[in-house]
């Protein structure tokens, strides 16, 4: 199975990308399972999980993206939102007694709100250690030797924010196409990361389309 598990919707500010189209591209790209994981709110999750209620070989888990105090954590499967604001450790707690797991995004980009060196002794679940949002790379080195010194699960993701970078980074497991069956197999740590740089044309033109909009 092939999840892309940090995707956003036009439920976060900065995206382009609708919930219904979403659905299409990662099924026309082949993916198996995606998250939808806005910042701070569930409702672009649950909108896409809506959206692909009829398909029996794609999944769609519930997730969003937490703005900790010291940074962000995506969480997968949770269905009502986490406070944004609490400490990194709260953030955990709270994600976990909702049925969930922590993901430490991005954790060393701190120009993204990356943990950055908060992560180290974090109790997290899985750590992104492939994000497609770079430019060098250095992050997600330092992303995966963490990984590999606290034998933490590792996620590949796009993290993508308009339709052309969905599926640039993923995370490949063996699991049934319900979303709990992949949180299982994630913390099992039975995964396999994958993927490219989303193409830096693309990353600039989305950078420049949110400064005229802001300006307008």
């Amino acid at each position: 199975m092939i999840l892309d598990p940090h995707i956003h919707s036009t439920y976060s500010s900065d995206s382009t990308a609708s919930p219904r189209d979403i659905v299409k591209k990662a099924r026309s790209i082949g993916l198996d399972a995606i998250a939808v994981a806005d910042h701070n709110t569930i409702k672009g999750s649950l909108a896409t999980i809506e959206e692909a209620r009829n398909y029996k070989d794609f999944v769609v888990v519930p997730a969003m993206e937490i703005s900790s105090n010291k940074g962000h954590i995506v969480a997968l499967g949770i269905k009502e939102d986490v406070q944004q604001g609490l400490s990194p450790e709260e953030t955990v707690e709270t994600i976990r007694e909702l049925g969930g797991i922590a993901i430490a995004a991005h954790p060393f980009v701190s120009y993204r709100e990356g943990l950055c060196d908060n992560v180290k002794e974090l109790d997290i679940d899985a750590i992104e250690t492939l994000n497609s949002r770079y430019v060098f790379g250095y992050s997600n080195w330092r992303a995966k030797n963490l990984a590999e010194k606290r034998n933490l699960p590792e996620i590949g993701s796009s993290d993508a924010h308009f339709l052309g970078a969905i599926g640039s980074c993923v995370t490949e497991l063996d699991a049934n196409f319900t979303y709990e069956s992949i949180i299982e197999v994630i913390l099992s740590g039975k995964t396999n990361v994958f993927g490219d740089r989303t193409p830096l044309p693309l990353i600039l033109k989305e950078v420049i389309n949110k400064k005229i909009k802001r300006i307008g």
